[in-house]
Protein backbone atom coordinates (compact mmCIF):
# COMPACT_ATOMS: atom_id res chain seq x y z
CA UNK A 1 0.00 0.00 0.00
CA UNK A 2 1.93 2.95 -1.39
CA UNK A 3 2.41 6.39 0.77
CA UNK A 4 3.38 9.47 -0.26
CA UNK A 5 5.49 10.25 3.21
CA UNK A 6 7.88 7.46 4.71
CA UNK A 7 6.33 9.28 7.85
CA UNK A 8 2.64 10.49 7.20
CA UNK A 9 1.08 12.52 9.65
CA UNK A 10 -0.58 10.91 13.11
CA UNK A 11 -3.42 12.37 12.85
CA UNK A 12 -3.94 10.37 9.59
CA UNK A 13 -5.00 7.25 11.87
CA UNK A 14 -4.54 9.01 15.28
CA UNK A 15 -7.57 11.30 15.85
CA UNK A 16 -6.54 14.32 18.17
CA UNK A 17 -9.91 14.45 19.97
CA UNK A 18 -9.87 11.10 20.74
CA UNK A 19 -12.30 9.82 23.86
CA UNK A 20 -14.00 13.47 23.81
CA UNK A 21 -17.78 12.45 23.55
CA UNK A 22 -18.20 15.61 21.58
CA UNK A 23 -16.33 14.43 18.71
CA UNK A 24 -18.70 12.80 16.47
CA UNK A 25 -20.55 14.91 13.77
CA UNK A 26 -19.64 17.47 11.17
CA UNK A 27 -16.75 19.53 11.29
CA UNK A 28 -17.07 23.21 11.77
CA UNK A 29 -14.79 25.84 10.30
CA UNK A 30 -12.46 25.44 14.15
CA UNK A 31 -11.92 21.89 13.10
CA UNK A 32 -11.39 21.99 9.70
CA UNK A 33 -8.57 24.67 10.22
CA UNK A 34 -7.02 22.88 12.89
CA UNK A 35 -6.44 19.57 10.20
CA UNK A 36 -5.73 22.21 6.93
CA UNK A 37 -3.00 23.92 8.95
CA UNK A 38 -1.44 21.31 11.43
CA UNK A 39 2.46 21.46 11.05
CA UNK A 40 3.68 19.03 9.06
CA UNK A 41 4.58 18.59 5.28
CA UNK A 42 1.22 18.54 4.32
CA UNK A 43 -1.89 19.22 6.24
CA UNK A 44 -4.98 16.94 6.57
CA UNK A 45 -8.27 17.03 5.04
CA UNK A 46 -6.95 20.09 2.38
CA UNK A 47 -3.31 18.78 2.30
CA UNK A 48 -2.81 21.49 -1.06
CA UNK A 49 -4.57 24.32 -1.99
CA UNK A 50 -5.87 25.07 1.75
CA UNK A 51 -6.83 29.43 2.01
CA UNK A 52 -8.56 30.80 4.87
CA UNK A 53 -10.87 32.64 2.34
CA UNK A 54 -12.07 29.83 1.27
CA UNK A 55 -13.04 28.66 4.76
CA UNK A 56 -17.19 28.69 5.81
CA UNK A 57 -19.03 27.66 8.75
CA UNK A 58 -18.84 24.42 8.31
CA UNK A 59 -17.41 23.51 4.86
CA UNK A 60 -14.79 24.52 2.61
CA UNK A 61 -14.99 25.68 -1.10
CA UNK A 62 -13.42 24.12 -3.85
CA UNK A 63 -12.21 25.40 -7.53
CA UNK A 64 -11.88 24.36 -10.64
CA UNK A 65 -8.41 22.80 -11.68
CA UNK A 66 -6.81 23.01 -14.54
CA UNK A 67 -7.94 18.80 -16.51
CA UNK A 68 -11.21 18.82 -18.17
CA UNK A 69 -12.30 16.55 -20.32
CA UNK A 70 -14.87 18.38 -22.92
CA UNK A 71 -18.18 17.66 -24.63
CA UNK A 72 -16.72 15.16 -27.09
CA UNK A 73 -14.89 13.51 -24.53
CA UNK A 74 -11.20 14.74 -25.64
CA UNK A 75 -8.68 15.47 -22.05
CA UNK A 76 -7.62 19.15 -22.51
CA UNK A 77 -5.81 21.38 -19.51
CA UNK A 78 -6.56 24.94 -18.73
CA UNK A 79 -3.35 26.93 -18.19
CA UNK A 80 -2.54 30.97 -18.28
CA UNK A 81 -3.05 31.64 -22.43
CA UNK A 82 -6.31 29.27 -22.28
CA UNK A 83 -7.86 29.39 -18.59
CA UNK A 84 -11.53 28.70 -19.67
CA UNK A 85 -13.62 26.35 -22.12
CA UNK A 86 -16.68 26.38 -22.91
CA UNK A 87 -19.78 23.68 -21.92
CA UNK A 88 -22.35 23.88 -24.61
CA UNK A 89 -26.08 23.31 -24.42
CA UNK A 90 -27.28 19.88 -23.07
CA UNK A 91 -23.78 18.16 -22.58
CA UNK A 92 -21.53 16.72 -20.66
CA UNK A 93 -17.85 17.31 -18.93
CA UNK A 94 -15.29 16.33 -16.70
CA UNK A 95 -13.75 18.54 -14.26
CA UNK A 96 -11.11 18.08 -11.45
CA UNK A 97 -10.72 19.91 -8.61
CA UNK A 98 -7.83 22.39 -7.99
CA UNK A 99 -7.12 21.47 -4.19
CA UNK A 100 -5.55 18.40 -2.91
CA UNK A 101 -7.44 15.98 -0.22
CA UNK A 102 -5.83 14.12 2.53
CA UNK A 103 -8.69 12.42 4.30
CA UNK A 104 -7.79 10.93 8.27
CA UNK A 105 -9.65 7.10 8.59
CA UNK A 106 -11.94 8.04 10.39
CA UNK A 107 -13.33 11.01 8.22
CA UNK A 108 -15.33 10.87 5.16
CA UNK A 109 -16.40 14.12 3.19
CA UNK A 110 -19.17 15.33 1.10
CA UNK A 111 -19.72 17.51 -1.83
CA UNK A 112 -21.89 18.80 -3.81
CA UNK A 113 -22.30 21.95 -6.27
CA UNK A 114 -22.68 25.39 -5.18
CA UNK A 115 -26.15 26.62 -5.40
CA UNK A 116 -25.67 29.38 -7.91
CA UNK A 117 -24.61 26.99 -10.37
CA UNK A 118 -27.63 24.84 -10.07
CA UNK A 119 -29.67 28.20 -10.72
CA UNK A 120 -27.62 28.31 -13.92
CA UNK A 121 -29.01 24.91 -14.98
CA UNK A 122 -25.79 22.98 -14.23
CA UNK A 123 -25.63 19.73 -11.91
CA UNK A 124 -22.90 17.74 -10.47
CA UNK A 125 -22.84 14.23 -11.58
CA UNK A 126 -21.38 12.28 -8.79
CA UNK A 127 -22.29 10.39 -6.01
CA UNK A 128 -21.79 13.02 -2.67
CA UNK A 129 -19.34 10.90 -0.11
CA UNK A 130 -15.74 10.76 -0.30
CA UNK A 131 -14.82 7.83 1.75
CA UNK A 132 -12.33 8.22 4.38
CA UNK A 133 -8.64 7.75 3.71
CA UNK A 134 -8.81 9.02 0.20
CA UNK A 135 -6.07 11.11 -1.00
CA UNK A 136 -5.59 12.80 -4.51
CA UNK A 137 -7.46 14.95 -6.28
CA UNK A 138 -11.18 14.96 -6.80
CA UNK A 139 -13.00 14.56 -10.41
CA UNK A 140 -16.44 14.99 -11.41
CA UNK A 141 -18.59 15.22 -14.37
CA UNK A 142 -20.94 18.41 -15.02
CA UNK A 143 -24.29 18.22 -16.51
CA UNK A 144 -25.58 21.42 -18.47
CA UNK A 145 -29.21 21.17 -18.90
CA UNK A 146 -29.66 24.38 -20.69
CA UNK A 147 -30.30 25.38 -24.10
CA UNK A 148 -27.41 27.77 -23.87
CA UNK A 149 -23.43 27.43 -23.36
CA UNK A 150 -21.80 27.99 -19.95
CA UNK A 151 -18.29 28.73 -19.41
CA UNK A 152 -16.09 27.37 -17.30
CA UNK A 153 -13.30 29.02 -15.47
CA UNK A 154 -9.68 28.12 -14.00
CA UNK A 155 -9.74 28.72 -10.68
CA UNK A 156 -13.55 29.60 -10.37
CA UNK A 157 -15.51 28.40 -7.07
CA UNK A 158 -17.88 25.73 -7.99
CA UNK A 159 -18.15 22.78 -5.17
CA UNK A 160 -18.47 22.97 -1.23
CA UNK A 161 -17.35 20.03 0.42
CA UNK A 162 -17.99 19.00 4.14
CA UNK A 163 -16.20 16.90 6.92
CA UNK A 164 -17.98 14.25 9.09
CA UNK A 165 -16.22 12.08 11.68
CA UNK A 166 -17.19 8.14 11.36
CA UNK A 167 -17.48 6.02 14.48
CA UNK A 168 -13.52 5.33 16.08
CA UNK A 169 -10.94 3.94 13.97
CA UNK A 170 -7.92 2.73 16.00
CA UNK A 171 -5.53 5.08 18.46
CA UNK A 172 -2.44 3.55 17.08
CA UNK A 173 0.05 6.00 14.25
CA UNK A 174 -0.21 5.56 10.95
CA UNK A 175 3.13 3.13 10.74
CA UNK A 176 1.68 0.77 12.59
CA UNK A 177 -1.29 0.73 10.70
CA UNK A 178 0.29 0.66 7.44
CA UNK A 179 2.27 -2.25 7.94
CA UNK A 180 -0.15 -4.73 9.46
CA UNK A 181 -2.54 -4.48 6.48
CA UNK A 182 -3.72 -7.05 4.10
CA UNK A 183 -4.91 -7.17 0.36
CA UNK A 184 -8.82 -8.06 0.03
CA UNK A 185 -10.59 -7.73 -3.29
CA UNK A 186 -10.33 -3.92 -4.20
CA UNK A 187 -9.66 -2.34 -0.86
CA UNK A 188 -7.27 -3.20 2.36
CA UNK A 189 -8.13 -5.12 5.49
CA UNK A 190 -6.97 -4.14 9.23
CA UNK A 191 -7.74 -5.92 12.07
CA UNK A 192 -7.46 -4.37 15.52
CA UNK A 193 -8.41 -7.06 17.62
CA UNK A 194 -11.11 -9.00 17.03
CA UNK A 195 -12.55 -5.89 14.90
CA UNK A 196 -11.96 -5.21 10.95
CA UNK A 197 -11.54 -2.01 9.47
CA UNK A 198 -11.20 -1.80 5.64
CA UNK A 199 -9.50 0.65 4.44
CA UNK A 200 -8.50 2.20 0.54
CA UNK A 201 -5.51 2.16 -1.07
CA UNK A 202 -3.34 5.38 0.06
CA UNK A 203 -1.98 5.35 -3.97
CA UNK A 204 -2.60 9.12 -4.87
CA UNK A 205 -5.18 9.44 -7.25
CA UNK A 206 -4.20 12.30 -10.07
CA UNK A 207 -6.84 14.45 -11.70
CA UNK A 208 -9.45 12.62 -13.96
CA UNK A 209 -7.30 9.45 -12.83
CA UNK A 210 -10.68 7.20 -13.40
CA UNK A 211 -11.76 8.81 -16.26
CA UNK A 212 -11.49 5.58 -18.88
CA UNK A 213 -8.31 6.45 -21.32
CA UNK A 214 -9.67 3.87 -24.34
CA UNK A 215 -12.98 5.30 -25.03
CA UNK A 216 -14.21 9.03 -24.79
CA UNK A 217 -17.50 9.70 -22.42
CA UNK A 218 -20.09 12.05 -25.07
CA UNK A 219 -23.02 13.17 -23.10
CA UNK A 220 -26.00 10.95 -23.47
CA UNK A 221 -28.21 14.83 -23.47
CA UNK A 222 -26.13 15.63 -26.59
CA UNK A 223 -27.23 12.26 -28.21
CA UNK A 224 -30.35 12.39 -27.03
CA UNK A 225 -30.63 15.99 -28.62
CA UNK A 226 -28.98 14.57 -32.08
CA UNK A 227 -31.75 11.56 -31.85
CA UNK A 228 -34.18 13.88 -31.03
CA UNK A 229 -33.41 16.50 -34.08
CA UNK A 230 -33.65 13.05 -36.16
CA UNK A 231 -36.81 11.78 -34.54
CA UNK A 232 -38.14 15.89 -35.01
CA UNK A 233 -37.11 15.58 -39.19
CA UNK A 234 -38.37 12.11 -39.45
CA UNK A 235 -42.29 13.04 -37.46
CA UNK A 236 -42.12 16.25 -39.95
CA UNK A 237 -41.66 13.97 -42.91
CA UNK A 238 -44.00 12.10 -41.41
CA UNK A 239 -46.70 14.65 -41.09
CA UNK A 240 -46.02 16.10 -44.27
CA UNK A 241 -46.64 12.89 -45.76
CA UNK A 242 -49.43 12.27 -44.06
CA UNK A 243 -50.99 15.92 -44.89
CA UNK A 244 -49.91 15.12 -48.05
CA UNK A 245 -52.02 11.96 -48.30
CA UNK A 246 -54.92 13.55 -46.66
CA UNK A 247 -55.16 16.30 -49.36
CA UNK A 248 -54.77 13.37 -51.91
CA UNK A 249 -57.31 11.32 -50.76
CA UNK A 250 -59.68 14.38 -49.60
CA UNK A 251 -59.15 15.32 -53.70
CA UNK A 252 -59.48 12.31 -54.49
CA UNK A 253 -62.90 11.67 -52.77
CA UNK A 254 -64.17 15.51 -54.35
CA UNK A 255 -63.39 14.31 -57.75
CA UNK A 256 -64.95 10.91 -56.80
CA UNK A 257 -68.24 12.63 -55.34
CA UNK A 258 -68.19 14.71 -58.51
CA UNK A 259 -68.18 12.16 -60.96
CA UNK A 260 -70.69 10.42 -58.77
CA UNK A 261 -73.23 13.95 -58.75
CA UNK A 262 -72.47 14.12 -62.73
CA UNK A 263 -73.33 10.49 -63.31
CA UNK A 264 -76.46 11.03 -60.83
CA UNK A 265 -77.07 13.52 -62.36
CA UNK A 266 -76.94 12.22 -65.85
CA UNK A 267 -78.84 9.33 -65.16
CA UNK A 268 -81.58 11.69 -63.70
CA UNK A 269 -81.24 13.48 -66.85
CA UNK A 270 -81.74 10.29 -69.24
CA UNK A 271 -84.96 9.17 -67.00
CA UNK A 272 -86.35 12.05 -67.53
CA UNK A 273 -85.40 11.80 -71.38
CA UNK A 274 -86.68 8.31 -71.23
CA UNK A 275 -90.15 9.25 -69.47
CA UNK A 276 -90.74 11.90 -72.21
CA UNK A 277 -89.66 9.69 -75.08
CA UNK A 278 -92.28 6.68 -73.68
CA UNK A 279 -95.01 9.77 -73.60
CA UNK A 280 -94.40 10.70 -77.26
CA UNK A 281 -94.24 7.15 -78.07
CA UNK A 282 -97.66 6.62 -75.85
CA UNK A 283 -99.09 9.52 -77.64
CA UNK A 284 -98.12 8.24 -81.57
CA UNK A 285 -99.40 4.57 -80.67
CA UNK A 286 -102.68 6.11 -79.78
CA UNK A 287 -102.62 7.88 -82.68
CA UNK A 288 -101.64 4.89 -84.70
CA UNK A 289 -104.33 2.91 -82.92
CA UNK A 290 -107.16 5.91 -83.59
CA UNK A 291 -105.87 5.64 -87.67
CA UNK A 292 -106.06 1.90 -87.83
CA UNK A 293 -109.73 2.07 -86.39
CA UNK A 294 -110.65 4.58 -89.28
CA UNK A 295 -108.63 2.53 -91.72
CA UNK A 296 -111.12 -0.34 -90.84
CA UNK A 297 -114.18 1.18 -90.34
CA UNK A 298 -113.36 2.33 -93.76
CA UNK A 299 -112.66 -1.28 -95.16
CA UNK A 300 -115.89 -2.81 -93.24
CA UNK A 301 -118.08 0.15 -95.69
CA UNK A 302 -116.51 -0.83 -98.93
CA UNK A 303 -116.58 -4.05 -98.07
CA UNK A 304 -120.69 -3.75 -97.59
CA UNK A 305 -120.97 -1.46 -100.48
CA UNK A 306 -119.47 -4.48 -102.81
CA UNK A 307 -121.88 -6.63 -100.83
CA UNK A 308 -124.70 -4.44 -101.92
CA UNK A 309 -123.53 -3.79 -105.87
CA UNK A 310 -123.09 -7.65 -106.16
CA UNK A 311 -126.83 -8.36 -105.22
CA UNK A 312 -128.12 -5.91 -107.86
Amino acid sequence: MPVEHTHPHPWKTQDPDWGNPDRKGMLLSDQIRKFCTTKHPDGLLISDGYEEGKLRPAAFTLTIGDDYADSEGKQKKLSDEEPSFEMPPNSIVFVSIAETLDLPYYIAARFNLRVDWVYKGVLLGTGPQVEPGFKGKLSCPLYNLTNRSHTIVRGEDFATIDFERTTNFVNELPENVETNIEKKGKVYSYQSGETEFLLFDQKFLKPLGKYPKDYKIVSSLAQMQRDLTMWRRIGIGIVVSFIALTLSLLGSQSNLLREVASTGKDLAQSRIDNERNLSQLKIELADTKRELDKTKDQLNGLREEVRQSNKK
